[in-house]
């Protein structure tokens, strides 16, 4: 079990993905969005950008090829955007954003076998989509241990760090940071 959870953390520094619009920020390239995200809507259609797969910088194999991490998929008349993490594999999750009124929220399915919430709030830096906290089903929160907070931060169009907690006993037990590319197509 204990094995099973750390690949589960693992699989979730790929939860929050996305890409946006240029702009300069220090410490990011000269693709990097100049725009603060401040409304769940815009949130929305930020997340919209993402469909396709995305790697992680450093999962290339031995032959120059990438199993993607993360894959997005617009869906529902575009109101719903599925992640699906860990596919095809025993740790497989997915995590469906959507609009409920005018809250952007977002469902992960986890490994875990719980299904905590998380709600888009506002924050004042460029780029950066953080989603806090905001409740669940089939876990005790003051026990069990579940996806707490995330944030993503736009590098460029094509990159994104994403960083997680998981909360555990009721308070921080772990958390992660990942870098992620948007898998480029190839014609044949």
């Amino acid at each position: 079990m204990k094995n099973l959870k750390k690949t589960i953390f693992a699989v979730l520094c790929a939860v929050f993905v996305t890409a946006a619009t240029p702009g300069t920020v220090a410490g990011q390239s000269a693709d990097a969005p100049e725009t603060i995200i401040y409304d769940a809507e815009s949130a929305m259609e930020v997340l919209k950008t993402l469909s396709g797969d995305w790697v992680s910088e450093t999962s290339a194999s031995g032959h120059g090829a990438y199993t993607p991490v993360a894959s997005f998929k617009v869906a529902a008349a575009g109101t719903a955007i599925i992640e699906t993490t860990g596919a095809d594999t025993p740790n497989e999750m997915a995590t469906i954003f959507h609009m409920d009124g005018d809250q952007l929220l977002q469902t992960h399915y986890c490994a875990l076998m719980n299904a905590p919430v998380l709600r888009f709030v506002q924050t004042e830096k460029p780029g950066e989509l953080k989603f806090v906290f905001h409740g669940g089903t089939n876990f005790d929160v003051a026990v069990d241990a579940h996806f707490h907070e995330g944030t993503v931060q736009i590098k460029d169009k094509d990159t994104i760090e994403t960083s997680f907690v998981v909360f555990a006993n009721g308070e921080k037990s772990t958390d992660g940071r990942s870098v992620l590319k948007r898998m480029k197509k190839h014609s044949n």
